[in-house]
């Protein structure tokens, strides 16, 4: 489970890129497709960024981070960072 935690940014960035090209291969891209790919893609990058950001980070780091990714993909991605390093690993990095 602690590897999978480290690379759900990038799982979350291939569900959008298949989001992307499935419809493009079927014929059926429109703008609803081609938006929520490129959320998902945006989201899965921004998560990976976060997930393995080893600093600490204070409430205003948080509040920021809860800003940018959405505020539900944030305790998604907070969750999978608790799970992904220990506070010891934390700890030692900071």
């Amino acid at each position: 489970m602690k590897e999978f935690a480290k690379y759900v940014g990038v799982l979350v960035m291939l569900i959008g890129a298949a989001v992307l090209v499935i419809p493009f291969f079927m014929g059926l891209t429109n703008n609803t497709n081609l938006l929520i790919g490129l959320i998902l893609v945006i989201e899965g990058f921004l998560g990976y960024i976060f997930v393995n950001n080893m600093k600490k980070g204070g409430k205003t780091s948080n509040i920021i981070w809860a800003i940018i990714l959405l505020i539900v993909p944030y305790f998604i991605f907070s969750y999978f960072k608790k799970a992904a390093y220990t506070e010891k690993e934390i700890a030692a990095y900071n």
